[in-house]
């Protein structure tokens, strides 16, 4: 049992047999096929929504992530099949992508009932940085990695649920409007970076990725459910409340 800001998660062995794994991948594509098919006949694209819902479903069967034994789990399948579809497509495409990443690792103790998919490697954009699209966390070990029981790793443990786990929560909630919001202020941010940067004292790369990536109100969100705010790479000058908790903790007595 891990604590996660204050949350108690369980990591469960899978023990189904090979016909509980193929009986739960059918029963999960069918619900998340129909889910995806009567969603799209709404906005008429069903048969895009019903093959990404049932292709999702029939993965995340088969690995067994779903809760079935809760609301939250339920919830999870319904809104990777309907709302959260834009997010599923991207998760399928980085298994597709992960498949090519040498040892991406796929992690069954780290997604097992846990309503995600846990890469410890795999596809990233940058460094360590991890990659959250639609339900599936690549690259969630970093440099450290997530097997095993140092501090470390069991910090890397806590920042996946923390803050990487939020970001699917965030693609299932808000749906579409999540990747159109971060990507729009991501563009947008970088722009006012560059505006900003001539009266910032931070370098002109550092004022443009703590405006475009850390400022944005979701990460900005993650990063603080994760309690590591402001980040290492932000500028503390421009990053959110910074500069008043800095001010802040600068004038405590000691």
């Amino acid at each position: 049992m891990v604590s996660v800001t204050g949350l108690a998660v369980a990591e469960l062995p899978d023990r189904r047999t090979t016909p509980l794994r193929l009986a739960e991948a059918a029963l999960a594509s069918g619900l998340g096929g129909l889910s995806g098919w009567l969603i799209g006949l709404v906005f008429g694209f069903e048969m895009w929504s019903a093959s990404i819902a049932g292709v999702n479903g029939l993965l995340s069967g088969l690995f067994g992530i779903y809760e079935w034994r809760t609301r939250r789990g339920w919830l999870a399948i319904l809104l990777d099949s309907t709302w959260g579809l834009v997010g599923t497509t991207q998760a399928l495409a980085l298994h597709v992508a992960n498949v090519f990443v040498p040892r991406s690792d796929y992690l069954e103790a780290q997604s097992y009932r846990r309503n995600r998919h846990v890469y410890d490697r795999g596809v990233r954009l940058r460094g360590a940085f991890a990659l959250a699209g639609g339900n599936v966390i690549s690259n969630g070990g970093g440099h450290v990695g997530l097997v095993g029981h140092s501090p470390a790793s069991d910090r890397r443990r806590r920042f996946v649920t923390a803050h990487e786990e939020l970001h699917i929560w965030q693609s299932r909630i808000f749906g579409p409007l999540f990747q159109a919001t971060y990507l729009i202020w991501m563009v947008a941010g970088a722009v006012a970076g560059i505006i900003i940067s001539p009266f910032a004292k931070g370098s002109i790369l550092s004022v443009v990725e703590t405006v475009a990536y850390y400022n944005n109100p979701f990460e900005y969100w993650a990063y603080r459910r994760d309690e590591h705010w402001p980040p290492n790479g932000a500028d503390d000058q421009i990053a959110w409340g910074a500069r008043r908790r800095s001010s802040t903790q600068n004038h405590r007595p000691h």
